[in-house]
């Protein structure tokens, strides 16, 4: 089924294989490029790791075994010398141990973060990767990792409660936002929330949900777009007064409860 879970895990390695990575894949066919590929599964918790040397000769079978909904799957790009950083990432595992909520998660480089075709890049991989779907969340950030959300961390909420929740509030907002289909309906839609010329670009996803993207690059998403942004997501965000963590940093947010935005 085109929306099964799936066939959207499928959706996510596909595009990040031919996408995201594919000047990878091209350095890995061709002679010298000094990288490799490999990729494993877990299809069930319990379950012992299937491994796939040289993604490119066992995509088929990879893809095979993604349809069914592995509990966890992993593609990784590295040197041919096998250094510890990755040259690309893209992963996928339950969150939740029923199978009910699953994330999935892909590192790559850009040129630079004011460089407009690296960051149109990153942005065109997650719609093609979740298009077809109807996500409950996503974002994407510079140098920030954590699976936690930005409002997860300075509202101190429980991963659980938060994932629980994601289509009653928004998890958070940054320099590309996903958000679900219920709380997209409750901003006025993909149109309005065109017209309010917040967001660079707006992509509705088919099967519900959209893509907000915050400005053109991701060194264009200053205070003062933040700002703009989160008091137009306002409405469908958790109600609570934010304040830093010192465990994170480098978390951006608004220091305002969004209850209070009118």
């Amino acid at each position: 089924m085109p929306g099964s879970p799936g066939a959207s895990l499928v959706r996510w390695f596909r595009a990040a294989r031919t996408g995201l990575y594919s000047g990878l894949v091209e350095a890995e066919a061709g002679s010298g490029g000094g990288v490799v590929s490999e990729a494993h599964i877990v299809p069930d918790i319990d379950d012992s790791v299937r491994r796939f040397p040289r993604i490119a000769k066992t995509w088929p079978q990879f893809e095979e075994e993604l349809a069914a909904f592995p509990w966890g799957a992993q593609l990784v790009f590295l040197t041919e010398g096998g250094e510890l950083d990755d040259l690309g990432r893209a992963s996928s595992y339950h969150v939740l141990s029923d199978g009910s909520i699953w994330r999935a998660s892909a590192l790559t480089s850009v040129n630079s973060p004011d460089d407009a075709a690296s960051c149109t890049a990153v942005v065109d991989f997650l719609y093609a990767a979740l298009d077809g779907s109807s996500p409950l969340y996503g974002h994407i950030e510079w140098d920030d990792f954590d699976e936690l959300s930005n409002l997860d961390i300075v509202l101190r909420r429980r991963r659980r409660t938060s994932l629980r929740e994601g289509r009653q509030f928004l998890r958070g907002y940054a320099w590309v936002t996903v958000c679900p289909a219920e709380l997209a309906a409750r901003l006025g839609g993909a149109a309005v929330l065109e017209d309010s010329g917040v967001f660079h670009r707006v992509l509705p996803l088919r099967a519900g949900g959209v893509l907000l993207q915050a400005s053109a690059t991701m060194d264009g998403y200053t205070d003062q777009v933040m700002e703009r942004v989160f008091e137009t997501l306002a409405p469908v965000l958790p109600p609570g007064e934010p304040s830093p963590d010192p465990a994170h940093p480098y978390t951006r947010f608004v220091p305002r409860d969004a209850a209070t935005v009118r």
